[in-house]
């Protein structure tokens, strides 16, 4: 019963309010200064229950942009991803300028300290106790070694370098030869093995010599084989000037 009294009143109420609110429309303006009807008794009701809520409106305009929010904070560093494929070569790049001049080098070696010389033996050689005389020359940088007498003769003062190798002829028993300096005996070198049969002997030597002294090899006894194999040799060269 009490729901049927409440829809009761609520339905009279809807059906009043439209007519108290309708009135001030329909009422006539008094003339001669008469005063207005007071409708306040009228055309108020007493407090009804609130209303059942009415369905959604349709969706309205979209609302202006933000503006855009604070920058967040930084994140953790991720994994290290792995290694990528070689790229493909790139185009070469424009030539660079050209660099600074370099430092001056160090001078050269003059013609004078260039002292090298190799002599061979072609030929038998058999003269006892004089200068040692070979068929050819192989090197003779600078001209100092005298194919004619087999003398080398020191252009400049310094420290050289020699080395002497001979084959004793089959027809002796024995050999002796003697690196000779300005006509003293410096080093000497002896074979032996008897007669029919070859051997094969040398010595070197490192000499301070004074510039135009000679030095050459002596024949003491025996004799050396000589041949196209020139298995006898005498070389030498200058190490380095000295004052």
């Amino acid at each position: 019963m009490a729901l049927q009294d409440f829809i009761k009143w609520h339905l009279l109420f809807l059906l009043i309010l439209p007519f108290c609110l309708c009135q001030d429309e329909h009422i006539e303006v008094p003339t001669g200064g008469q005063e207005q009807p007071d409708c306040s008794h009228c055309c108020r009701g007493d407090f009804a229950f609130r209303g059942y809520q009415g369905p959604p409106g349709p969706p309205g305009m979209p609302g202006n942009h933000g503006n855009n929010g604070n920058n967040g904070a930084t994140g953790q560093e991720g994994q290290r991803g792995e290694k990528g494929d070689k790229g493909d070569l790139g185009p070469r790049g424009e030539r660079g300028n050209q660099g600074l001049k370099g430092e001056k080098g160090h001078p050269g070696i003059p013609p004078e300290l260039q002292v090298a010389f190799m002599a061979s033996m072609a030929t038998h050689f058999s003269n006892q106790n004089s200068g040692v005389i070979f068929s050819s020359v192989e090197t003779n940088v600078g001209g100092f070694f005298d194919v004619m007498t087999g003398r080398f003769g020191a252009p400049v003062t310094g420290v050289y370098f020699f080395t002497f190798s001979m084959l004793k002829h089959e027809d002796v028993d024995d050999v002796y030869v003697y690196l000779m300096h300005n006509g003293n005996t410096i080093i000497s070198m002896y074979s032996y093995e008897m007669k029919g049969k070859q051997d094969t002997a040398g010595n070197s030597a490192v000499l301070r010599l004074s510039k135009d002294d000679e030095v050459w090899l002596r024949m003491g006894t025996g004799a050396l084989h000589g041949d196209h194999q020139r298995y006898c040799t005498f070389a030498g060269f200058l190490l380095f000037e000295t004052k």
